[in-house]
């Protein structure tokens, strides 16, 4: 049976599904493992005053403004009664669980289960090489979003879409880069007309989102930012770090252009407007910045991958 005579069966539960949850279970907590320890401040007492700190709107700017990073464990503490620490825990355990098993899905699209396996295993060894002692908890939940954004603009799901973005914007801004993708996935042809109607519904559609953020930007305004907001110099030292970080996925799907999907060569045009502003403004060399590049980068590459040969 091919690939594509398997989408048109009914949905069934079968061995393969059974054992790709087991392994995005069982990646989940080696990340969340390896994150834990490489991470003294989420025990010492330096999660519970951030997070206090948070709930009381006294935090600094880049962080109070996303609010679902720290709404969410406050959700789980008056549920289950945990701790704070153990209530990022669970948070950061769900969002990493559900991210794993929608990028499988997601990259089915265009993947055989072999390779869509390969592009999990990829994305869960790739992530802990990001982990250092930072209490940046928003990102879970950011990478399951954007995996999210981009499942909905691939489908055209645009409604879908604009509640992600919303949910998204909540919870950490770089959710904004994807009306980007959005308008160079939907702009069919390069005239005035068309570049308009695309733009137009481009603004339309990520209003609420940008409304959202820019209230919480506003009324968080007096707030120091946390880090700085201004880091290019000291980035362009350090750009071998996001070349490290990505490696040789920043120039696989290069090989042979003509065989990556047009969703996923739009989404690469794309990719110099997300690092722009993280070269101006993020610190470069925190690599976490750099992972929803991998939701595009990682299936990119493996569409050159010959499971029928390699693994023979």
């Amino acid at each position: 049976m091919t690939i594509q005579e398997s989408k048109t069966l009914p949905l069934k539960i079968t061995r393969d599904h059974i054992t790709i949850v087991i392994l995005c279970f069982v990646l989940t907590i080696f990340n969340c493992y390896l994150k834990l320890v490489s991470t003294p401040t989420w025990f010492d007492g330096t999660l519970e005053r951030n997070h206090n700190l948070l709930l009381n709107f006294a935090y600094a700017n880049n962080e109070q403004s996303r609010l679902l990073q720290f709404l969410i464990p406050q959700v789980f503490i008056q549920l289950f009664d945990l701790s704070i620490p153990w209530a990022y825990v669970l948070q950061r355990f769900i969002f990493t669980f559900l991210t794993f098993l929608l990028f499988n899905v997601f990259c089915k699209k265009w993947l055989n289960g072999t390779q869509a396996l390969l592009c999990t295993l990829t994305i869960a060894l790739l992530i802990p090489l990001t982990y250092r002692n930072h209490l940046q908890e928003s990102a879970p939940l950011l990478g399951l979003t954007f995996l999210f954004l981009l499942w909905a603009i691939r489908e055209n799901k645009i409604l879908l879409y604009s509640i992600f973005l919303v949910i998204g914007s909540l919870n950490n801004e770089t959710v904004l880069f994807m009306p980007a993708i959005y308008f160079l996935v939907n702009l069919k042809e390069f005239k005035l007309p068309r570049i308009i109607h695309v733009g137009l519904r481009t603004v339309f559609f990520a209003a609420p989102a940008l409304l959202c953020a820019g209230t919480l930007r506003w009324i968080t305004r007096d707030r120091p930012h946390l880090g700085g907001a201004w880091h290019f110099v000291e980035n362009l030292n350090q750009l071998y770090y996001p070349l490290l970080f990505l490696n040789i996925f920043w120039f696989l799907p290069f090989i042979n252009f003509k065989r990556v999907p047009h969703f996923l060569k739009r989404c690469i045009t794309g990719i110099p407007l997300f690092i722009i502003p993280h070269l101006v403004i993020g610190i470069i060399s925190e690599t976490r910045l750099m992972i929803p590049l991998c939701f595009i980068l990682i299936p990119a590459s493996m569409v050159h991958v010959d499971t029928n040969h390699a693994f023979n």
